[in-house]
């Protein structure tokens, strides 16, 4: 403690009598300002709380003290003083001492003098305790926000508010449903602040809504810190539970990877056995051909249900396509017979994976020339937001359009069922919707909608 006064005598008996005093410590006495300052400022010396008298040699204790306030504004200051007046005690408190207190005769003057160093000091501890905890929560990446017992925000930090995309100072005041979905003040409501009222506390995931309108997921917790206050902290965890559900839906495709290749190489294998044993006790050789036709199907449903699993792995790599090229070098790589595709009345590009578009069209080539006929016509042509592919063939059943896009469903007892659950992956992987019609020549029509164009040609 630093006390200033001009009366050395003085000092003397205050330095004794509050070093006596349990939680004073040291007392550093000087008789005027200039000290007072060399002692503050230049000394490596941490002074707890200053103690002046209001007249100094060189000077007023309120020079002192506006000199203290404008480099330690937070450090206590008692004017201790014999020159007493109500103009005198108001000027002090005005100058931002913290407390005023007469020097008085008695023997107890000491006494009330230490109570009062004591209570400022502690005091000055907790509020720089406060303020650090307040720096570290304004500096760390959670979102914190303290709420009144009304929900309304009393303080956000900066992550918070970053978080949502106001300015912390624009959410002071306002309701904290501000930041939430409709779904989720209405469970906050009816869950949360009951809960939170009753345990103390409350954790869960819930949906936050930004600034803009946008949503993101956060795992919250809300804790009761007084009567009227709550503290709210927040962590963002949409990205989180994206990869957590991306591996959800991975692993469900896997099983039912797994599910259709135990489902689909059965049928072939059980053909295979069979006439290997008839060919083995009557030596006739045309069971060979129904064998090397269980094969034959087997290497088509291996090579489907590879593509299936590398459609899951695969990174789209999006490019401008000009339908009619692209669609004329995929047909000429599939066996046609005197199969036709009608491109004329098609042009324009498209956004688009080469190689998935490729998978794609030859899917849909062949599903028409199996179900068509060799002497089938397909067709390919614009819509205004996207293409389709249609064919002169039998066309499918409405109540079968549902399920053909379905892995493992086929009507022909030599199809795999799988190629048109390819088409449907592809077209999900880029954000297309399927919706399967009639053509205008009775056959089938798959028609992609949602399709990016990056311009007509």
């Amino acid at each position: 403690m630093l006390h200033v006064d001009n009366d050395e005598r003085f000092l003397q008996l205050s330095r004794t009598t509050l070093e006596a005093e349990d939680g004073i410590g040291e007392v550093v006495s000087v008789t005027n300002n200039a000290e007072a300052t060399e002692y503050l400022f230049d000394r490596d010396i941490d002074i707890d709380c200053v103690v002046s008298d209001y007249e100094l040699e060189d000077g007023s204790g309120l020079k002192l003290l506006e000199q203290v306030r404008d480099r330690c504004p937070y450090i206590p200051f008692l004017m201790f003083t014999g020159t007493g007046s109500e103009d005198v005690a108001s000027g002090a408190i005005s100058a931002g001492a913290t407390n005023y207190l007469q020097k008085g005769t008695s023997g107890a003057r000491f006494v009330t003098l230490a109570s009062q160093i004591q209570q400022a000091v502690s005091h000055r501890y907790v509020e720089k305790q406060v303020h650090r905890g307040f720096r570290a929560i304004d500096t760390t990446s959670e979102g914190i926000a303290l709420l009144t017992n009304d929900f309304r925000f009393n303080y956000v930090n900066e992550a918070y508010a970053d978080l949502f995309g106001y300015d912390s100072s624009t959410l002071i005041g306002g309701e904290w449903k501000e930041t939430l979905t409709d779904e989720a003040d209405d469970r906050l409501q009816s869950e949360i602040i009951s809960e939170v009222d009753s345990a103390g506390e409350w954790n869960g995931d819930i949906t936050g809504e930004r600034h803009d309108g946008s949503t993101l997921t956060l795992t919250l917790t809300v804790s009761v810190v007084a009567e009227d206050e709550y503290v709210c902290a927040v962590r963002d965890v949409t990205e989180r539970k994206e990869r957590e559900r991306a591996l959800v839906r991975e692993n469900e495709r896997l099983d039912e990877f797994a599910s259709q290749v135990s489902h689909d190489l059965r049928g072939p294998l059980s053909i295979i056995y069979g006439y290997l044993n008839l060919a083995r006790k009557t030596g006739e050789e045309e069971h060979f051909d129904e064998v090397e036709t269980a094969a034959d199907r087997i290497e088509a449903i291996i090579s489907d249900l590879l593509e299936i699993a590398r459609e899951g792995q695969k990174t789209l790599k999006l490019e401008e396509v000009e339908l009619v090229e692209f669609a004329i070098d995929v047909w000429n790589g599939v066996e046609s017979e005197s199969a036709t595709l009608d491109v004329e009345s098609t042009n324009g590009r498209i956004l688009a994976d080469r190689d998935r578009l490729t998978e794609l069209f030859a899917n849909l080539f062949r599903n028409a020339i199996e179900h068509g006929g060799d002497d089938v016509t397909i067709s390919l042509g614009r819509t205004p937001d996207g293409f389709y592919v249609a064919d002169d063939g039998p066309g499918i059943p409405e109540e079968q359009r549902e399920r053909v896009l379905e892995s493992g469903y086929s009507t022909e007892q030599s199809g795999t069922g799988l190629g048109l659950s390819i088409v449907q992956q592809i077209a999900d992987s880029h954000g297309w919707t399927i919706a399967i019609g009639d053509s205008t020549g009775g056959g089938a029509r798959f028609a992609f909608s949602d399709v990016e164009y990056p311009g007509i040609q």
